[in-house]
């Protein structure tokens, strides 16, 4: 028989009421904060998937706070863009304007005054800021202004081609911003496809215009070379012909800019250099070749074997230079590499010129308008990327040529035409990032609403599992308050007890 002594007695009714203050205590717990399950030990099966919940609420309002930061990156830019597309379309017909042949000297020096100040709008627009005063338009460059006028005058990009970018969703991706690379200097030039040009030293007034390709299939097998139309008068004072040659990359590990300038079929030499046949024929080729001298900067040049010395060509001279070898004429820029080699062939022979006739070879079209002279030449060259702000430069020293003589007039227009041709290029270029700006900001709404609806999912089932039934949960703590109640008067009533009483 075991013995209860009136210690352990009361410690009993001590450890019952404590265990009941702490019962109480929890639920008091659970009511202040609303929820059934708190602890682990509230419920063991529900707790791990409501953390899973809250997690998944966690990165859910992560990515809506993306979507506003890509929201706001992308309205940005779509504002940058309109202002950007209003300067070019001004650009645009301020050329329009500048090409009626009406205008003076006066007239176009007022276009020129107007296009400088649209250029200089238009570098403020490309280094625009943001809220944190980062440039929009420098890619991953944020703190450097993008755009900036160096020595000579050009604008020079220092950003780079990043674009950041934000998920706003579960593997999707929005891109915040558009590199000034891509909205400002990779322009293609002239029609995309070549840029057409009349040499600053033609004496007539023709015009060649900006030549289409008319058979891709042809033109394919040619995509790489620069075309030159050489304008030479039989005999003095007969009907000017011309002839057409194209100049292709052989063997070219050098940086130079190499370009048929001249050729002069009256020279008496010319059969050393020329072709003496028409492609395809097998004598259509000759090969143009640099060759290393004691100097390093300097090379000579070799046509079809004939070489240039004692004249040589200096890379270090910055400006361009034109090499003359019996009677065919070169230009050259850039630094070469001794044994870079070029091949020049002969596509049309000399043929009578005929104004606005059709000019038509390897897959191309072209015409030329207006009187050619002896030796004047035109160039169909591959069109490359150009900035916009050098466009605009180019058509304001267009509208600065002076002279109101058949040559003058004819640089004019087709620096003019050239440069129409180069804002359509550009405002095509910014139109479709611009489309894609909207495409990203429809994306981002989108996925603001599935993220708000997948918000909302887990927010119910995550009250399901860890909300508390306050109604159960005020009659139980009531009852257990009432239990702590009792079972305190209990305790007090049995440390009244005594024997002494009794006495």
């Amino acid at each position: 028989m075991m013995r209860i002594s009136t210690q352990m007695f009361f410690q009993r009714n001590v450890d019952s009421i404590l265990n009941q203050q702490s019962k109480l205590s929890q639920q008091n717990i659970h009511l202040s904060t609303q929820k059934r399950v708190i602890h682990g030990s509230d419920d063991a099966v529900a707790i791990a998937t409501i953390q899973r919940l809250k997690q998944n609420l966690s990165v859910g309002d992560q990515y809506i706070k993306n979507g506003k930061m890509a929201e706001t990156a992308n309205s940005l830019e779509d504002v940058s863009l309109t202002q950007i597309t209003n300067i070019l379309q001004r650009v645009r017909e301020s050329i329009v304007k500048a090409s009626n042949q009406t205008n003076g000297s006066a007239g176009r020096e007022a276009i020129a005054k107007e296009l400088e100040g649209l250029r200089e709008e238009l570098i403020g627009v490309a280094n625009t800021r943001d809220g944190n005063s980062q440039y929009i338009f420098a890619g991953y460059q944020v703190d450097t202004q993008p755009f900036q006028t160096n020595e000579f005058g050009s604008i020079d990009y220092h950003g780079d081609n990043g674009n950041r970018s934000y998920k706003v969703g579960a593997g999707v991706l929005i891109q915040g911003n558009d590199s000034g690379a891509a909205i400002f200097t990779n322009i293609p030039e002239g029609n995309g496809t070549f840029v057409s040009e009349g040499s600053i030293n033609n004496s007539g007034s023709g015009v060649i215009d900006a030549a289409s390709v008319i058979n891709k299939n042809v033109a394919r097998d040619f995509v790489d070379q620069d075309y030159t139309i050489a304008i030479t008068e039989p005999t003095l004072g007969a009907d000017p012909e011309y002839s057409v040659y194209g100049l292709d990359d052989t063997v070219v590990t050098g940086n130079a800019n190499v370009k048929i300038s001249k050729v002069d079929l009256n020279d008496p030499n010319i059969a050393n250099v020329n072709p003496s046949g028409v492609y395809p024929d097998v004598n259509s080729d000759i090969t143009i070749e640099f060759v290393a001298t004691a100097n390093p900067n300097e090379f000579l040049i070799e046509i079809n074997g004939v070489s240039s010395s004692p004249t040589v060509y200096d890379s270090s001279d910055t400006t361009t230079q034109e090499i003359t070898i019996d009677g065919i004429s070169i230009e050259v820029d850039g630094i070469p590499n001794a044994t870079d080699q070029y091949t020049m062939t002969k596509y049309i022979e000399p043929t009578k010129y005929v104004e606005g006739q059709s000019i038509e070879f390897n897959g191309i079209k072209t015409e030329i308008k207006g009187n050619v002279q002896n030796l004047d030449n035109f160039t169909l060259r591959q069109s490359g990327e150009k900035d916009i702000f050098s466009t605009i430069q180019d058509t304001i020293d267009a509208l600065r040529i002076t002279g109101e003589d058949g040559a003058s007039k004819a640089q004019r227009v087709m620096s003019l035409e050239m440069a129409h041709l180069q804002i359509d290029n550009a405002m095509s270029n910014v139109t479709g990032i611009h489309t894609s700006v909207g495409a990203r900001m429809n994306t981002i709404d989108n996925q603001r609403e599935s993220s708000l609806d997948f918000k909302l999912t887990n927010q119910k089932t995550l009250s399901n599992l860890e909300d508390l039934d306050m109604a159960s949960a005020i009659s139980e703590f009531k009852l257990q308050m009432s239990q702590l109640e009792i079972s305190q008067q209990t305790y007090i009533q049995l440390q009244s007890l005594s024997l002494f009483k009794l006495i």
